[in-house]
């Protein structure tokens, strides 16, 4: 069995105190940077790169480091709801192959009640993960498809699409 150990790309500001914003370091690229390239250089397996209202985009921050390290993998988080499946599959297919395999994704239904509705997501928790279940079952067929160069058609409860 082997076991990987991942680190935390900081993108809403850094302390000793995980979540505190007492005394926070401001989280800028170049700082982002350097965590990166030192699990990188430390031999962590990789990162993950929180998703928030109050995070910087994670797709962005993963792409903009991918070409600053060599090894590291970038567990990406993304929150079904925010985009449309077909727009999140694309994305992630695109930095899966601008990376080389280097990414994983860490979806995210649940968070506390004003993060989740300062992004617009106003469902209850039951119907919040109901549609994060029909998102993640599209998006992977959307996935899929797009190494295969085939299309998908859905028709849902809260998701449709046409030769995606």
């Amino acid at each position: 069995m082997s076991l990987n150990i991942f680190w935390f790309i900081p993108t809403f500001g850094d302390n000793r105190y995980l979540g505190s914003k007492k005394e926070s370091r401001v989280s800028d690229y170049d700082y982002v940077k350097q965590v990166a390239i030192a699990a990188d250089t430390l031999g962590f397996d990789g990162v993950l790169i929180p998703t928030g209202r109050s995070c910087e985009d994670p797709f962005v921050v993963a792409s903009s480091l991918i070409n600053v390290t060599q090894k590291l993998k970038f567990l990406v988080a993304l929150r079904p709801g925010l985009l449309q499946p077909s727009l999140a599959a694309r994305i992630a297919s695109t930095l899966d192959r601008f990376s080389n395999g280097r990414v994983a994704f860490n979806l995210v239904a649940g968070g506390d009640k004003d993060e989740l509705e300062g992004d617009g997501l106003f469902q209850d928790s039951d119907e919040r993960y109901e549609a994060a279940a029909e998102f993640i079952d599209l998006w992977k067929d959307i996935l899929k498809a797009s190494y295969e160069k085939n299309s998908v058609n859905f028709d849902g409860k809260h998701y449709k699409t046409v030769n995606s």
